[in-house]
């Protein structure tokens, strides 16, 4: 019996911790480089091995089946990033590479793509030249048409179901990439700091002001929205006295309240806005803040190479930790469901690991991921011979 136990257990999938199981659904050929997660559907950009981002393609993932199909190739001289996935939609932009090597003439343009995962579909939504990191959420997709250094960079929203394109904004963008766009609001960081704007009523909230002095620097480093939730990281740089050094923290933005809350990144729990963060809220590094707007999370490093991903539910307080053998970045959860990127030093290849949290008794595993409904059968198999070794 003992023999007939341990073979089961050398079958079952290990989780990342107690409540969760995970699979690695990059090929080892294939370097993950951060992807997002609706429903079903696992959205993720990856390459060979190695520098050339010519190689880079999107990827789509369908948890409920295990199919990975390839649905966004670079054009020449051009490579594809950004992957953003909503519902049936999804969409990415391709850009020109740095370099594009001898031999190469011509001036390559941006291009915005938009793909129906209903049909299997993509094609070209943008093609004006200056068009880069569309925003998905559900129907509604915004993109940025860069002016130039230094002015305001005009914001595009685009509705799927009518094809009808708008310019809505101008805002003070300092880093495209960062944008984030859920039901009316735009997330991005100023010259100021981390700003909400509303395309309702066109109000610019400050959310965070960035500080600079001549003892110490404070800004912005990392940022997640979705619904009612605004996550992020600050870096704070001081350059004398007693606190000298580098350090981060973690704060919770409730967008219907506008109130703000310092969070201790180790143990999850909500410090308020006045009280200050004591020596052991510095030690470890956080990074990769995330929401599905019911949870938020971030990942913090303590013992490198390590790292854990923690989970929070700021209306219950209950929280989660998940601890890794490696380094995680690039987060996303929808629901019951993660997504992650994952290294092991020395290495710098990442896996992108899929993790299906294990329900209660008595909910539906039907749309779990291949493997998943399994492991958690043979888990409970094992238990029962375990018990079944204890009677006799």
């Amino acid at each position: 019996m003992a023999v007939l136990v341990a073979l089961i257990l050398g079958m079952v999938s290990v989780p990342a911790d107690a409540g969760w199981v995970t699979k690695t659904i990059s090929d080892n050929s294939t370097n993950a480089l951060g992807g997002k997660i609706s429903g079903d559907f696992v959205l993720f950009t990856g390459r060979v091995e190695g520098p050339d981002d010519s190689q880079n393609r999107i990827y789509l993932y369908r948890i409920s089946t295990g199919e990975k199909k390839t649905v966004g190739l670079p054009s020449v001289n051009m490579t594809i990033t950004g992957p953003e996935i909503s519902g049936e939609y999804a969409t990415w932009f391709e850009t020109p590479r740095v370099d594009f090597g001898p031999g190469t003439t011509g001036i390559a343009q941006n291009r915005v793509f938009l793909c129906s995962i209903r049909n299997g579909s993509a094609g070209i939504i943008d093609d004006t030249g200056n068009a880069w990191w569309p925003r998905i959420d559900r129907g509604k997709i915004i993109w940025q048409n860069d002016v130039s250094e230094g002015l305001d960079t005009r914001i595009v929203l685009y509705d799927i179901d009518t094809g009808e394109r708008k310019e809505v904004c101008t805002l003070p963008i300092v880093n495209p990439a960062a944008v984030l766009f859920n039901g009316d609001r735009i997330a991005y960081l100023g010259r100021n700091g981390l700003f909400l704007y509303s395309l309702t009523d066109n109000i610019n909230t400050e959310v965070f002001r960035n500080n600079a002095g001549n003892v110490s620097n404070t800004g912005v480093s990392d940022y997640a929205m979705k619904g009612d939730y605004l996550v992020y990281t600050t870096r704070r740089i001081t350059f004398e006295g007693q606190d000298k050094g580098s350090f981060k923290e973690l704060f919770l933005y409730v967008i219907s309240t506008g109130k703000t809350e310092r969070i201790d990144p180790v143990s999850g729990t909500l410090l308020g806005s006045s009280q200050p963060p004591a020596g052991t809220e510095r030690s470890p590094d956080i990074s990769s803040p995330f929401t599905d707007g019911k949870r938020i999370g971030w990942v913090y490093t303590e013992n490198s190479p390590r790292s854990s991903i923690v989970l929070c539910d700021p209306q219950t307080g209950a929280v989660e930790k998940i601890s890794l053998d490696g380094i995680a970045c690039d987060v996303s959860i929808d629901g019951d469901r993660m997504i992650w990127v994952e290294s092991h030093f020395p290495s710098f290849h990442g896996d992108l690991v899929l993790a299906q949290e294990i329900p209660d008794s008595g909910e539906d595993m039907r749309a779990a991921a291949p493997g998943f409904s399994s492991c958690i059968g043979i888990l409970a198999l094992v238990g029962a011979l375990m018990l079944l070794c204890r009677k006799k």
